[in-house]
């Protein structure tokens, strides 16, 4: 079966996402176009006369830059108005599966076959835009709902990270915070990266500045147990801010019994007078990179 030429109806999201379609076409590029998830739409012949005035569009994708075709790391989506003489000329509304609709129009892809699914109106009265908001209003997965699946990543270091937000001592502890302190030395792990890699269409070896291995691991245990054992430092003070401010130490110091020390250095009173903000600012990365280097300059008195 060809693929489907199938225009979008004004109403349907705002804005096309980009991440999105990456997304999609990252998942097709790794799995093939999964038969079982079918991309929805409506029959142009049926729903022609039921737009309730909105405008139909036709999504292509260009280069963004320089000359030539457009690729996947190199390209913008454009929604063409298509006039009502010729919507006989496609085969329907797009219902559900925008995304993977443009992803499909990559060259590269231009091999695997969409599956589609005829979707109808259930009543006479009504428009397909509403009949689209209740279909989408299904909650998405959230990042917290991957972290506490028993998803692998494929990676042993990457699911240590998660396996122990796991454990009740540390599971109101962000993953950001996480991800920072296991991942002194090299480049930190994203929410999105971690999504990648359990959706199985990403491996860590994609990423290549991230480079996790048992002295990563190593380092983040030994904050984590400093930091349980740390009686002011509770899991609210864990933020991912703190988390990024810590590596930053670390990469400045290049010692981890470096930033121990400091982190045993904290107290009420440390924390008041070196990692509480003033009036109208807020503590970033660099504030509490800074507040740490205070904290090891006590060390050395």
């Amino acid at each position: 079966m060809k693929n489907l030429n199938l225009l979008f109806i004004e109403g349907n999201r705002t804005e096309i996402d980009k991440a999105n379609v990456v997304e999609s076409y990252n998942k097709i590029k790794a799995y093939g176009f999964i038969e079982t998830m079918s991309i929805e739409y409506f029959p142009m012949q049926e729903v022609k006369d039921k737009l309730d005035g909105r405008a139909l569009y036709k999504p292509t994708i260009v280069r963004k830059k320089g000359e030539g075709e457009p690729t996947i790391s190199n390209f913008e989506i454009e929604l063409h108005l298509v006039s009502a003489e010729d919507y006989d000329n496609y085969d329907g509304v797009c219902e559900d599966g925008q995304h993977r609709t443009i992803a499909m129009m990559f060259s590269d892809l231009k091999d695997e076959e969409a599956t589609y699914k005829e979707v109808k109106l259930p009543r006479e009265d009504m428009d397909i835009l509403t009949y689209i908001s209740m279909r989408n209003n299904g909650r998405k997965w959230s990042n917290d709902d991957f972290y506490a699946s028993s998803i692998t990543t494929g990676n042993t270091y990457a699911d240590y990270i998660l396996n122990i937000r796991k454990e009740e001592e540390y599971s109101k502890i962000v993953p950001a915070f996480l991800f920072n302190i296991y991942t002194l030395g090299t480049a930190t792990l994203t929410a999105s990266q971690i999504k990648s890699l359990q959706q199985g269409y990403k491996k860590l070896s994609d990423y290549g500045k991230v480079q996790i291995n048992k002295d990563t691991q190593n380092r983040g245990d030994k904050v984590l147990k400093s930091l349980k054992t740390n009686q002011f430092l509770t899991s609210d003070r864990l933020t991912g801010r703190f988390g990024a401010g810590i590596k930053a130490f670390y990469v400045d110091c290049g010692n981890i019994n470096k930033v121990i020390k400091a982190i045993d250095l904290i107290n009420k009173d440390t924390w008041e007078k070196y990692f509480t903000p003033t009036s109208g600012q807020s503590m970033e990365a660099k504030s509490y990179k800074e507040a740490l280097i205070k904290l090891t300059e006590r060390v050395k008195e």
